[in-house]
């Protein structure tokens, strides 16, 4: 049993709509997502495209209904974009947030990321990162996780397919690169491919670990968050 003055679950709004495939979910409204998500006894919520832009607007739907936003998908572009674009777009989003009460952001390195193309995840067209892109994507992640503590703030990646940070090996160097007193992992517990064997689901089940450094790398991963809860 989750002890509810430590931990609080939150959902996202892919249970109702879809932010790739609008079509999905497109017949239900932002204020049914969040009603739903009150009346199933959820405490907070990622942001989904329905959402308001305003802030004002959307912290008072949001307030009315006892929830709060826990996070929203931030793609950082290190590896396809200039570095000063994806530092300049990572303020605007962290600054959003935080009006927003949110304690946690939430980034994935989407730098030439074939996901939603007709190509193969697991084989060759995947971003496989060189030395000199391992480097970048560090000193990116470790500035923008600096970034995130100037509002009392939490900086994670979350792994994704499709990208360079897919595999159990490829999410053990990203977190042997970046700062442990800066950057977290957002644990995806499918999105993860092993060697010899692939787990291709995708957002089944998200662990948040973001107060858990999972230094000793992802397999042993659900013992050490049990100890935390």
């Amino acid at each position: 049993m989750l002890d509810p003055n430590k931990v609080k679950l939150a959902i996202a709004p892919i249970g109702w709509t879809n932010d790739d495939l609008p079509d999905l979910g497109a017949e239900n409204t932002f204020e049914q997502c969040v009603s739903e998500m009150a009346l199933a006894g959820f405490k907070g919520s990622e942001i989904g495209n329905k959402y308001p832009q305003d802030v004002n607007v959307l912290k008072h739907k949001l307030d009315v209904r006892g929830l709060q936003i826990c996070n929203a998908w931030f793609s950082t572009l290190f590896t396809s974009e200039p570095y000063e674009v994806t530092i300049r777009n990572f303020i605007a989003h962290r600054d959003r947030l935080h009006a927003l009460g949110a304690k946690v952001i939430g980034a994935s390195e989407q730098g030439n990321s074939i996901q939603g193309k007709p190509l193969n995840i697991f084989g060759a067209d995947k971003p496989v990162y060189t030395k000199e892109q391992w480097v970048l994507i560090a000193r990116g992640y470790n500035e923008l996780g600096a970034l995130a503590q100037e509002k009392g703030m939490i900086l994670t990646c979350h792994h994704h397919m499709g990208t360079g940070v897919q595999t159990a090996e490829e999410i053990d160097t990203f977190m042997s690169l970046v700062d442990p007193e800066k950057v977290f992992l957002l644990f995806g517990l499918f999105p993860v491919q092993r060697t010899g064997k692939e787990r291709p689901c995708h957002r089944i089940i998200i662990v948040y670990t973001v107060l858990l450094r999972i230094s000793t790398g992802v397999r042993p991963f659900l013992s050490e968050i049990r100890s935390k809860l």
